[in-house]
């Protein structure tokens, strides 16, 4: 039972499938197009066979659509490594400023800070010389000189 329903489904959709396209004018000079030929026998009727695109149209066409993805995603990941090259330049850019804020500071109270106790890297406060301060001073003056002007 099943096989005879399925069978007679195919026949019904090659049907609609195959069906034709009929082209024809009429006496007054009109074109027609229909699926049915023209009640009047003595119009010359032309047969219209549609045809399906060929496969390698559809697949010319996926690659095409893949090909435009491909360029989509090349030109994201340019856009996001120009952005990321700025606000990584924006970051250093700010880190130099800071660093220049800081030895302007340092270098303003070596200068007006009098004798003050500074502390070393092992955490042991103690006095400049005024040679030390001299050889601050320089540091200070070269890195401002350097890179804050």
């Amino acid at each position: 039972m099943y096989r005879a329903l399925m069978f007679c489904s195919c026949l019904l959709f090659a049907q609609f499938a195959y069906s034709a396209i009929y082209q024809w004018v009429d006496h007054q000079g009109n074109t027609h197009y229909s699926q049915h030929p023209p009640a009047d026998k003595s119009i010359s009727t032309q047969n219209i066979t549609v045809t399906k695109k060929p496969v390698a149209d559809a697949k010319k066409n996926q690659q095409s659509i893949q090909d435009s993805a491909n360029e989509i995603a090349k030109s994201n990941a340019e856009r996001q490594a120009a952005h990321d090259k700025l606000q990584q330049q924006a970051e250093e850019n700010k880190r130099l400023q800071e660093s220049c804020e800081a030895s302007k500071k340092s270098l303003i109270e070596l200068d007006y800070g009098g004798n003050r106790l500074y502390k070393d890297t092992e955490g042991n406060y103690s006095r400049f010389t005024d040679e030390d301060k001299n050889k601050q001073r320089e540091q200070l003056n070269d890195f401002i000189n350097k890179n804050c002007r």
